[in-house]
């Protein structure tokens, strides 16, 4: 039996950096299957299902994998289950949402992969889009006054201005400091 019969994540990781190694190399598969040591046919198999793969990822269609040990040694992927605990969402720093409102006024709004792509690279399209409705949401709200802080309140131009100003430090940086050092509160 041959060694790509058995592709496990150690086999992944090696098709990658053949990859990369050979982007600008004409007959690119062929150096590959020379590099691999494998057949041409399972040189293109495998491009073809990493490409499939790559646009389940992007259009979030698709389970993360969690790469299990076997006895046998056989690597075999399992999709994840979610704890309760993760199904909650974490909230948008106010870095990401700076990031997202200058995606939204490179993209326009709508083109939610590509600011999640170039700009809020810690979130997914799907969610960039629903903070995105979120913050237009919020916007639209009429009695702004009896509204409660939020991220969302942020405007580019804030996130400008906040770019030119240090960020404040925590107590914990504060009291870390050597010239505050022994003077924290009991």
């Amino acid at each position: 039996m041959a060694w790509w019969e058995q592709w496990g994540r150690d086999e992944d990781k090696m098709f990658e950096e053949a990859l990369v190694l050979t982007e600008n190399v004409p007959n690119r598969f062929e150096a590959i299957a020379s590099y691999l040591e494998m057949p041409l046919e399972v040189v293109k198999h495998y491009y073809d299902a990493l490409v499939r793969d790559v646009e389940l990822i992007e259009s979030d269609r698709y389970g993360t994998i969690d790469y299990q040990d076997h006895a046998d040694g056989i690597l075999s992927p399992e999709t994840k289950h979610m704890d309760k605990d993760n199904k909650r969402g974490r909230p948008w720093t106010a870095k990401e949402h700076g990031d997202f409102l200058k995606g939204l006024d490179e993209f326009g709004r709508g083109d939610w992969k590509s600011v999640s792509r170039e700009y809020v690279k810690t979130r997914s399209a799907k969610q960039v889009a629903s903070h995105a409705q979120k913050y237009f949401q919020r916007q639209d709200m009429e009695n702004h006054a009896k509204k409660r802080s939020s991220i969302n309140d942020m405007t580019l131009a804030d996130v400008n201005d906040a770019d030119d100003v240090p960020a404040p430090r925590s107590d914990s940086e504060a009291t870390m400091d050597p010239a505050h050092f022994g003077q924290q509160t009991p």
